[in-house]
């Protein structure tokens, strides 16, 4: 945990280096996890609330769908429990969680933040009384007391708690076990201050090893528990000299914390990277038009390409973002051979300032803005409206080069914000998304594949992988099935056969209204049916929105792959299972929608229509039709 910065200056007069590091590795604070305790976590046993396709592994352990959380605890004779169990469950887990000011639950958070992607779930016991009063552990010397605490907390609720439930990927370890206990924290780097620490206790056959202390005054936020998360659960370091743009950072508001930075969340795969190279930057391109937190551009250093970049994204100083003090694009320079912020001038993740040079060397105050951001940070029209090796000569890569990135004609922030890879950008297109022209469209030679998916009525995005027939589009294309992912060009198609480039699903994919039209994903917008594409086994997962579909609807959906002057469209047909008719009368009945199955007045499946749709042979009765 961290508390309210203090200028650099008296920083450094007043306490000792490293000052707020709260990740604590073998009894000794770290300013990241070392490689041998980094937290990992297999996603191949998981079930996914929103379908990813990430092109790249993520630096950072990468969760998704319902995590089990673990939460213990504690109260002491000097300090009893200011609050309920079950109050505590509601300030972990609750929708809309609102006590005290909190801008919802911690639960509420990691949903905003994940685009829904995962659902960090606390189940949670106590309270158990200490052996000893709050104040001996507190006096302990550096974090002996929070162990000392650890291993009684720990031992006293083996009795009560499957530990082994808590391994949510089956790897062995624990994911998420936090201990809370009554009271404030009281000395930095000592005692029971909150940090994510380890441990070697083995119980129910898994290891304990990444857990976390939070405190729990008596009033409730949720920053403490939520940074603290991010350290255990995705094991992201503390960003010292960054600032307030990211929960990692600055300690900027208890009640709404800022949301992790869009670095992290492409790193999860919570939002699309959008890869940026060498030719984008030579070539004429579109105007690039982003919503706030809806991509993530990076482009790497071709020397070191799995080490170093520079990412930047539309950050709009509304919702998790309210505190910062402006907004337009935020660029970042990263290097993963750093491990974590230890000083100002050897940063893993800085943020590069629009009113600043950027060197590393730069006085530290630069890159640590007081109180925590600046409007002038943030790139956009009016102020700082392009980024350049020529604008910004200090911006390098850290082995002196020059990065050779251009963005200009940075727009103004709004619903959205336009930028331009490299000069000499065509003009913006009226909508938000880039499309080809009905004329470049109409010289396509095009052919359709239409393929059909039944969808079962879900509330956690579950999904049906659909076979896009491979062999048959490369044989349409001209080219080999193994080309098709480096050769043809991906759209999605709007309900006129426009072709839209801009994919709104996650990596080669799109979410869909109930017309066709591709839209953003918002749960509580349009978007119902996503169809995210994998261009290498050429199949695609088929979901759709929780909530928001009824069953025997139907829905058609669009996407298109391109190479030279020849189309592939795969036309879609999407019907939501569930769909129920009462039949009473056979010869009526007896030609509906083929695939869909019978059942007999008990309940009993007595076949399914053929074919072309006609019921299978059945005395007199009355039966139940359920829709495919």
């Amino acid at each position: 945990m961290k508390t309210k910065l203090l200028p650099l200056g008296v920083l450094l007069l007043a306490l000792p280096t490293m000052l707020f590091a709260d990740i604590v590795y073998q009894g000794k604070r770290v300013q990241a996890w070392p490689e041998e305790a980094m937290p990992k976590y297999n996603n191949k046993s998981r079930v996914l609330l929103k379908t990813t396709a990430t092109t790249t592994q993520s630096h950072y352990a990468a969760p998704k769908g319902k995590i089990y959380s673990l939460t213990l605890l504690v109260d002491f004779s000097d300090q009893a429990a200011p609050v309920t169990v079950s109050e505590v469950e509601e300030w972990l887990n609750k929708e809309g969680f609102n006590r005290d000011g909190c801008n919802g639950s911690v639960r509420d958070y990691y949903l905003d933040v994940s685009n829904g992607q995962l659902d960090l779930t606390n189940e949670v016991y106590g309270w158990y009384r200490a052996k000893h009063p709050k104040s001996w552990y507190e006096s302990l010397q550096g974090y002996t007391g929070s162990d000392s605490l650890m291993k009684e907390v720990f031992a006293y609720f083996d009795s009560q708690v499957d530990f082994s439930r808590y391994d949510n990927d089956k790897d062995g370890t624990t994911e998420a076990i936090n201990i809370v206990y009554a009271g404030a924290g009281q000395t930095w780097g000592q005692g029971l201050w909150p940090h994510s620490g380890w441990s070697s206790e083995r119980r129910d056959g898994v290891r304990l090893t990444h857990h976390q202390m939070t405190d729990m005054p008596g009033k409730f936020s949720i920053y403490v528990f939520v940074h603290e998360s991010g350290h255990m659960i995705f094991g992201w370091p503390d960003l010292y000299w960054y600032g307030d743009y990211c929960t990692m950072g600055n300690r900027a508001n208890d009640l709404n914390p800022v949301a992790i930075n869009d670095f992290y969340r492409a790193d999860q795969g919570w939002i699309p990277f959008v890869d940026i190279t060498s030719d984008d930057i030579n070539n004429v391109t579109d105007f690039e038009v982003s919503k706030p937190g809806e991509f993530c551009y990076r482009y790497k250093n071709p020397a070191r390409p799995n080490q170093e970049g520079l990412v930047w994204s539309y950050v709009r100083n509304t919702g998790r973002n309210k505190v910062l003090a402006g907004s337009g694009l935020l660029m970042q320079h990263y290097d993963f051979s750093i491990e974590g912020n230890s000083a100002s001038d050897k940063l893993g993740l800085r943020i590069v300032h629009a009113s600043a040079a950027g060197k590393s060397s730069d006085n530290p105050g630069d890159q640590w803005p007081s109180p925590g951001s600046t409007a002038n940070t943030f790139f956009k029209s009016g102020t700082y409206a392009e980024f350049s090796d020529d604008a910004y000569p200090a911006i390098r890569w850290y082995n002196g080069t020059k990065t050779g990135l251009k963005i200009t004609n940075i727009g103004t922030p709004g619903d959205a914000l336009t930028f331009c890879i490299g000069e000499n950008c065509s003009e913006p297109s009226s909508s938000s998304s880039a499309q080809e022209s009905s004329s470049s469209t109409a010289e396509l030679t095009v052919q359709k594949i239409a393929l059909d998916v039944t969808l079962p009525l879900d509330n956690n995005y579950a999904y049906e992988t659909l076979d896009l027939k491979g062999s048959e589009v490369a044989q349409i294309l001209g080219i080999k099935q193994s080309e098709i992912e480096d050769k043809v060009t991906f759209y999605g198609v709007e309900p006129d056969g426009t072709l839209n480039s801009r994919t709104t699903g996650e990596g080669t994919g799109h979410w869909f209204d109930k017309d066709g039209k591709i839209v953003a994903w918002d749960p509580n917008g349009t978007s119902i049916v996503f169809s995210n594409v994998d261009l290498v086994t050429m199949t695609t997962k088929i979901g759709h929105m929780p909530n928001k579909v009824k069953g025997g609807e139907s829905f058609t959906v669009r996407q298109a792959l391109v190479y030279g002057s020849k189309q592939v469209t795969f036309e879609i047909t999407v019907t939501i299972e569930g769909g129920t008719t009462v039949i009473t009368n056979l010869r009526k009945a007896k030609y509906g929608k083929p695939g869909s199955k019978i059942f007999n007045a008990l309940g009993k499946p007595v076949g399914v229509r053929n074919a072309n749709g006609a019921l299978p042979d059945l005395p007199k009765g009355v039966y139940v039709e359920v829709a495919k």
